[in-house]
C-alpha cells in the first residue's frame, strides 16, 4: 500500500504540507484524524493504526469520502486556527473533525498521507519498522513563538497524546515546573527524535516555502499547479506581541540541539538579540 505517515512539532507547517499534498492528483493527506486509545500499550497502538489505515482506503475508494480535521467550509485548510492579535489572546482552534468528499479520481494504490505530529513522533521508531516516516521540522524559534499564542496542550509545555506513549518524556515534563521550561524540554526532545529520521524523510518547512513541488516530489512524484497560499512571513510580523529576544536567549543555550537541521542556528538568532547593520545578509536558516 501507498501509504506514509507525517510526524514533526506542533505548529511546524504539518498542516500546510497536508495542505499542498492534497492538491495532487492521486494522493489524500489527512490531518489528525484519528482518536487513539489511551492504553499507552505502543503495540496496540500500532494494530490500531494498521485498521485504521485499511478502513481509511477501503472507504475512499468505496465512498470517495475520509473523516478529517477540517475548518468549516475549507476541504483542506492550511492552518487550523485564529490569526494572531496584538491582544495577546490565546489562538483558539477553528477545526472539527468532519466527513469530506475527497472530490477526485483515486487509483486502487492511491497515495495515503496521515499526520498526528505528536503521537507518531512519540513512537516513531516502531512506526517505521511498519510504514515509510516523514517529520517535518521549521525554525525552532518560529515554533517557540507560536507555542506561546495557541490555545494548545503545547503552550502549556505538555504533548499528552504523545506522553502516554512516551513515558520517559511525561517524566522530564513533570518534574518541571515552568512551562516555558518545558516548550524547551519538548523542542529538544522534538529534535532529537527527528535527528533520528533519515535525513531524506525530514522536511523543512523552509524548503517547504521556497520550492513547494521539488520539496512535495520527495513525498509523492505526481504534482500540480499550487492553489494553497504559501508565503513566508517573519516572525516579527506573524506574531505581534510576543517578545521575540525573550525567546532568542532561550534558545541560543541550545543551539547544539537544532544544528543538525539549521547549521548556523546561533548565527540566525543574532537580528533578535542585536541591532543589524543596514544591509547585512541574514545566516543560512534564519526566519
Amino acid at each position: 500500500m501507498n501509504t506514509a505517515l507525517l510526524a514533526g512539532l506542533p505548529r511546524s507547517g504539518t498542516t500546510l504540507v497536508c495542505a499542498c499534498l492534497n492538491e495532487l492528483p492521486d494522493c489524500v493527506a489527512l490531518a489528525e484524524p484519528m482518536s487513539p486509545s489511551t492504553h499507552g500499550n505502543v503495540d496496540l497502538l500500532l494494530d490500531e493504526i494498521d485498521a485504521f489505515v485499511v478502513s481509511v482506503r477501503t472507504r475512499a475508494l468505496a465512498e470517495g469520502k475520509v473523516h478529517t480535521k477540517t475548518v468549516g467550509k475549507v476541504v483542506w485548510p492550511d492552518n487550523t486556527h485564529e490569526e494572531p492579535t496584538l491582544e495577546g489572546r490565546l489562538r483558539a482552534s477553528l477545526a472539527s473533525r468532519e466527513d469530506i468528499d475527497i472530490g477526485k479520481p483515486l487509483s486502487p494504490d492511491f497515495g495515503l498521507f496521515i499526520k498526528h505530529p505528536n503521537l507518531f513522533t512519540a513512537i516513531s521508531r516502531r512506526l517505521q519498522e511498519r510504514y515509510p516516516l516523514y517529520a517535518i521540522v521549521r525554525h525552532p524559534l518560529e515554533v517557540y513563538a507560536s507555542w506561546q499564542t495557541v490555545e494548545m496542550p503545547c503552550h502549556r509545555g505538555r504533548i499528552p497524546m504523545g506522553e502516554r506513549f512516551a513515558p520517559d518524556l511525561k517524566r522530564t515534563l513533570d518534574a518541571i515546573a515552568s512551562p516555558r521550561e518545558r516548550q524547551l524540554a519538548l523542542l529538544r526532545w522534538f529534535f532529537d527524535i527527528c535527528g533520528a529520521v533519515p535525513r531524506d524523510r525530514v522536511i523543512r518547512y523552509e524548503d517547504l516555502i521556497a520550492d513547494p513541488p521539488a520539496t512535495l516530489a520527495r513525498l509523492h512524484a505526481k504534482r500540480a499547479p499550487m492553489n494553497v497560499a504559501i508565503r513566508a512571513e517573519r516572525p516579527e510580523t506573524r506574531y505581534p506581541g510576543v517578545d521575540l529576544a525573550s525567546l532568542a536567549r532561550d534558545l541560543l543555550a541550545l543551539s547544539p540541539a537544532f544544528e543538525t537541521f539549521y547549521p548556523n542556528f546561533a548565527e540566525s538568532l543574532d537580528r533578535y538579540l542585536s541591532p543589524r547593520r543596514e544591509g547585512e545578509p541574514r545566516a543560512e536558516g534564519q526566519p
